[in-house]
């Protein structure tokens, strides 16, 4: 039986903290970008007025294109779903209609529930930031 020396372990080990740190701080941002286009959505159910949630609309549709170029989260599918169901929301907002906007917030966190089953690690880490970032939503 070899014998190994405790800096040949302790080699190894700070190998793998060199591995995994990386991995981990992608999961990290990944999670709070998913957690901003949560709060965004919020920000569209929550505007006061037609112009501000057009503004809201605006915002996170910025976050969601830096969400896909970063983490290539969505498929096509789930972008279309996740956008008629923002415009739908978008028109409930300018309606005043704050039922139906809570549905379509529902909805739209279902749509992400679906998306996040096809996902890795890092996508899995930005669909569980949305779901943070909505639930000030869903329970509101």
């Amino acid at each position: 039986m070899t014998r190994r020396s405790p800096r040949m372990f302790a080699g190894v080990a700070a190998v793998l903290v060199l591995v995994a740190l990386p991995a981990c701080a992608k999961k990290y941002a990944a999670e709070q970008d998913g957690k901003d286009v949560g709060q965004a959505m919020c920000d569209i159910r929550d505007a006061d007025s037609p112009e501000d949630a057009q503004k809201a609309a605006d915002d996170l549709k910025e976050q969601v294109n830096d969400v896909a170029s970063n983490y290539a989260v969505f498929t096509a599918e789930d972008r279309a779903d996740i956008d008629e169901n923002v415009t739908d929301l978008i028109e409930h907002v300018r309606q005043g209609n704050e039922a139906l906007a809570q549905q379509d917030i529902t909805v739209i966190r279902r749509s992400l529930d679906n998306a996040r089953e096809d996902l890795g690690d890092t996508g899995k880490a930005t669909i569980d930031g949305m779901f943070e970032g909505l639930d000030d939503c869903i329970d509101g």
